[in-house]
């Protein structure tokens, strides 16, 4: 009898064992199509163009949500001090779970409380919330800066912007849809992060210095809770992708660019337009599912793909 239950016992465990999965977040991190970069030209939705020279945030509180709408939370230590400029991609290792099939996660930007009032150098250097040059924490009150996002705005790059996003009442939870896949053994969860969207609706042309939990603060992390993260080749809001289709490298250097699409018949055709809105080029599809454009100019350009004379779909492409 003993034997018995011993060996259920250890088949039992053996199940457990055998039902955990290790979990890492994968933080794709762009300027729209391009791969993000320091220096890197780029324009928010206003139009308006700028370079980035920082860009820092923390990420914390996740949620993995799978199996159904089963909901598990990830211990709370697990917290990430990202920093785009130094690396592609961040990896952020969420631990060992009992999953099948992940949907989407859920997680805030920032520092939860109490920890976002504690004094910084009770963590070692190496932490994320430890003591940063540049500083990531504002003071004891304030907290912690849940994102520091830096550059030169304006005509030529001349114009500073300053945002630091802080504040308990700014402690923002979302939740995306993921790119699940199995990598080494690793259930690795992919969601991009376009940082274009970050300035959205912020002025950049005479620069903006605001530090704090209002103005174009409280802004820069509205954005990053409703527009930054996403899957760009997923359908958003549950509407169906009208095409596919990208025009790169985007941002370019070259006055040249390619289109590359498929599944496009010869009903369709690509018009481009500069900023002032004057036609610069009208192009037929082809049968190749690629076709390269030679723009005049530096600018800003959008290009639009057309079924007989109804708009699908535009695109904005910066050429410095």
């Amino acid at each position: 009898m003993k034997n018995s239950l011993l060996c259920a016992l250890l088949i039992s465990l053996a199940a457990v064992s055998w039902s955990q999965t290790d979990i890492t977040l994968k933080i794709n991190h762009r300027l729209d199509l391009a791969d993000f970069a320091l220096d890197m030209p780029a324009v928010n939705n206003l139009g308006q163009s700028y370079k980035t020279n920082r860009l820092e945030y923390y990420i914390s509180k996740f949620i993995i949500i799978h199996d159904g709408g089963i909901e598990t939370a990830v211990p709370l230590d697990v917290i990430a001090l990202v920093q785009p400029g130094e690396e592609v991609n961040t990896l952020i290792p969420l631990g060992n779970f009992d999953v099948t099939t992940v949907e989407s996660i859920q997680f805030a930007i920032g520092v939860y409380e109490p920890i976002n009032n504690e004094d910084p150098t009770l963590f070692d250097e190496s932490h994320p919330l430890g003591p940063k040059s540049p500083s990531m924490h504002w003071g004891w009150v304030a907290g912690y800066r849940f994102v520091a996002y830096e550059g030169f705005g304006g005509a030529d790059y001349t114009q500073n912007f300053q945002l630091h996003g802080l504040g308990n009442d700014n402690y923002f939870s979302q939740k995306q849809d993921v790119i699940a896949e199995v990598v080494g053994g690793t259930l690795v969860l992919s969601i991009d992060a376009n940082y274009t969207e970050a300035l959205r609706d912020i002025d950049l042309s005479s620069g903006v210095v605001s530090h704090g939990e209002t103005g174009a603060a409280l802004q820069l992390l509205l954005n990053f809770k409703n527009h930054v993260f996403g899957n760009y080749f997923v359908a958003l809001d549950d509407q169906p992708v009208q095409s596919s289709w990208l025009v790169y490298p985007n941002p370019s250097a070259s006055m040249e660019v390619a289109i590359n699409f498929q599944d496009l018949t010869s009903d369709y055709r690509f018009e481009i337009v500069n900023i002032l809105g004057e036609s610069v080029n009208v192009l037929q599809i082809t049968e190749n599912n690629m076709l390269r454009v030679q723009l005049p100019s530096q600018g800003i350009y959008f290009f639009s793909l057309m079924k007989n004379n109804t708009l699908i779909e535009t695109k904005k492409v910066v050429i410095y």
